[in-house]
């Protein structure tokens, strides 16, 4: 969603139905888990499309 949202976390969030600092946390954990930089744009890019191909 936040990838979707072109990374609005206010936009982000209020579509999730989620508080803005919920939101970061849970962003922190993907950025944790995967080793990713979700500011960094070819990382954000790289996660995108491999979720979207997992979806296919």
């Amino acid at each position: 969603m936040y990838l979707d949202c072109a990374g609005q976390a206010g936009r982000t969030a209020a579509e999730l139905g989620v508080h803005r600092q919920t939101l970061y946390y849970r962003l922190s954990r993907v950025e944790q888990l995967t080793g990713l930089d979700l500011d960094d744009g070819e990382d954000r890019l790289l996660l995108h499309m491999a979720l979207k191909a997992r979806r296919l």
